[in-house]
């Protein structure tokens, strides 16, 4: 990160669309079964995309960039997950309903209103990630909000769509997709653009993301939820940050496409300071190939002569320094070129340009830039890009340079760009406009009734953060509070704190500290369900069972599930042992054992006590051992 570079003095604000798999049998608009994954394939289909016109007769930016893109689609199928609603060979089914369920239930927790009548729409997807060409979705909840801090982030929308496929490979003009997670039920959750830190943006999708999982019907795991993130700056426009996987990346990605956009600020400046307008921008094209046997460059003469690549370039006149420009951090506007002629120009073998500007190692060498500044009339002010590949390809590749230098004079573009582990971005696809959306004619409207969200209201557990205070306030530890607020088996705590027979912080740290540390020991302790965890929590209420034998216990249930634990306890002889008993109990094994040679004789009551743990481990709360073993003498 830039240090100097503070995006709340930019007046950054960003917000969040949150998409989550949620908990259903099965699909959304089919009866294909949700959730099953698998790697082989039973059946290949191929197909194009071509964009649509919209409503109102027009085209839809993205889709027009992604038909420049010429791609061959190609699906792989699997007949247990995938069938003719799918491939848009057949209509949708009617909407699931258990989908629906969900996404009122957690519409109502984010305090949105509800709508009276589900209408189906059609988002228009022409990456082929979708083969039908468009997504099915529907708005469900309208104007909510979530607590932070001292203030409220409102969530302009909660909507239930269908997943798209699985992206397998993307290798110049051939994409491949699985379809198993294609029209998996999903939800969004679009906040408004309220944070104004990069912290701000992780918290809130943190809370976000707890709310969710509280209530136990969204799925788990890698690929079952992905976060967009929308970022602006003054001066700027709203970009989209696609599909980032982790909550942690959030503050590196949010911080550097603010910085982007500073810098995209920055040179609009260059620009209409050194040329004017973008009516004045000279950009000549130049067909190179009958100098390209002469470049020495070993990437070019290696294209050249095995794939016939054709090599053409482009000179934008009293435009030096432009390419070197910092955008993000460490790279260069020249990276914004790269990436435009990567994705639209299917160029992917990096790099796939090359300018007099770059002065590194892998640049063009002294021979090469002399070569190419006679052929395309070079002034000592102006930059020069060429770039090589199949004809049709390399034209596609100057087009889109020029394009995005021009859209440079308006500073930042209107962009979808995908995240990078390092915390950079890449360009994705031109954001997309209205023109993406319109009705979708096969799917009637759903009416929900007043009596069906009534009904699901009235079972909504309380939200993460309540729980939170709830617990703490029980004198349970914050870090505690936050994995029981989310824990599967909350009910049967809940339960059990509301007939206070036993200590909360000893009901926390039978399930969350020694459960976890039994499942290090690979017992499968998460494999419980509620009946034996309130058998197990029944028996310490009815001091059956002390905490220092709780590890024997729970390892005997997850181990043998189907036998009753209390028949565990009696073949084991771990019955309590209360007053003159337990009294008795210690003198017995004391009295072996006041003969050992110590090092030091104040240490007798700590030995001491070891060994009788050994013995009646279970049968008697450890602070009442302790009471008479600190007396017992030698």
């Amino acid at each position: 990160m830039n240090n100097n570079f503070d995006p709340a003095a930019h007046k950054m604000k960003s917000g969040l669309e949150v998409h989550h798999q949620i908990l259903t049998e099965g699909k959304l608009f089919c009866r294909c079964p949700a959730g099953l994954y698998t790697n082989k394939h039973d059946a290949e289909i191929l197909r194009h995309m071509r964009p649509t016109l919209s409503e109102l007769g027009e085209y839809d930016g993205t889709a027009l960039m992604e038909f420049k893109t010429k791609k061959e689609i190609i699906y792989l199928l699997d007949y247990d997950t995938v069938c003719t609603y799918e491939m848009d060979d057949t209509p949708p089914f009617p909407i699931n309903q258990e989908a629906v369920d969900i996404a009122i239930e957690i519409a109502l927790m984010l305090n949105c209103k509800i709508v009276s009548e589900i209408h189906i729409a059609r988002k228009q997807y022409l990456d082929g990630s979708i083969p039908a060409g468009f997504q099915r979705t529907t708005i469900i909840g309208v104007d909510g909000w979530v607590p932070y801090k001292d203030r409220k982030i409102h969530i302009v929308q909660l909507a239930l769509e269908e997943d798209a496929c699985r992206e397998i490979s993307d290798i110049g003009h051939v994409v491949t997709f699985k379809t198993d997670r294609l029209s998996m039920p999903l939800i969004e959750v679009v906040t408004a653009p309220e944070m104004v830190t990069p912290n701000e943006v992780a918290e809130v999708g943190r809370i976000i993301g707890r709310l969710l999982r509280s209530t136990g019907k969204v799925r788990r795991g890698l690929g079952s939820v992905r976060q967009d993130v929308n970022v602006s700056i003054e001066g700027g426009t709203r970009v989209e940050i696609k599909g980032v996987p982790r909550i942690p990346l959030f503050p590196a990605l949010v911080y550097n496409e603010a910085y982007r956009q500073h810098n995209l600020l920055k040179i609009k400046d260059f620009l209409t300071t050194t040329i004017g307008s973008i009516e004045d921008l000279k950009a000549d094209e130049f067909d190179l190939q009958a100098i390209a046997s002469k470049v020495s460059h070993r990437l070019i003469k290696k294209s050249i002569e095995k794939r016939d690549a054709k090599l053409r370039g482009v000179v934008f006149r009293n435009l030096k320094g432009l390419l070197r420009m910092t955008t993000q951090p460490g790279l260069t506007f020249a990276h914004e070129l790269s990436e435009r002629v990567r994705v639209i120009a299917c160029l992917d073998q990096l790099p796939n340009l090359l300018h007099t500007e770059d002065v590194s190692v892998a640049g063009l060498e002294p021979k090469d830039q002399q070569l190419l500044a006679k052929a395309m009339n070079l002034n000592k002010n102006d930059t020069a890009i060429i770039a090589w590949g199949s004809e049709q390809d390399v034209k596609t590749a100057i087009q889109e340079i020029i394009l995005r230098v021009q859209e440079a004079f308006g500073g930042v573009p209107n962009e979808t760009r995908q995240a990078k582990s390092n915390g950079l971005t890449d360009f994705e696809r031109i954001l997309p406009g209205a023109d993406r959306m319109y009705p979708d004619t096969d799917s009637p409207p759903t009416a929900i009734t007043l009596e069906r969200i009534e009904k699901i209201r009235a079972q909504l557990s309380r939200p993460p953060w309540e729980l939170e205070k709830k617990y703490t306030e029980l004198g349970i530890a914050k870090h505690q509070a936050e994995i029981l607020a989310l824990h599967p088996q909350r009910a049967v705590v809940e339960a059990v704190l509301a007939k206070n027979a036993i200590d909360p912080k000893l009901v926390v740290w039978t399930m969350i500290d020694l459960g976890k540390h039994l499942q290090r020991q690979e017992f499968p302790i998460q494999l419980l369900e509620a009946s034996h965890w309130e058998k197990v929590f029944a028996l310490i209420a009815e001091k059956k069972i002390y905490r220092e034998g709780l590890d024997l216990l729970l390892t005997f249930v997850a181990a043998h599930p189907e036998e009753d634990p209390e028949d565990y306890l009696a073949a084991q002889n771990i019955t309590p042992l209360l007053g003159d008993n337990l009294q008795k109990k210690i003198e017995k094994i004391a009295a072996p054992n006041r003969n050992l040679k110590l090092f030091d004789d104040s240490n007798w009551p700590k030995v001491l006590m070891g060994i009788v743990m050994g013995e009646i481990r279970g049968r008697a709360a450890g602070r009442d051992i302790w009471d008479i073993v600190k007396n017992q003498t030698r």
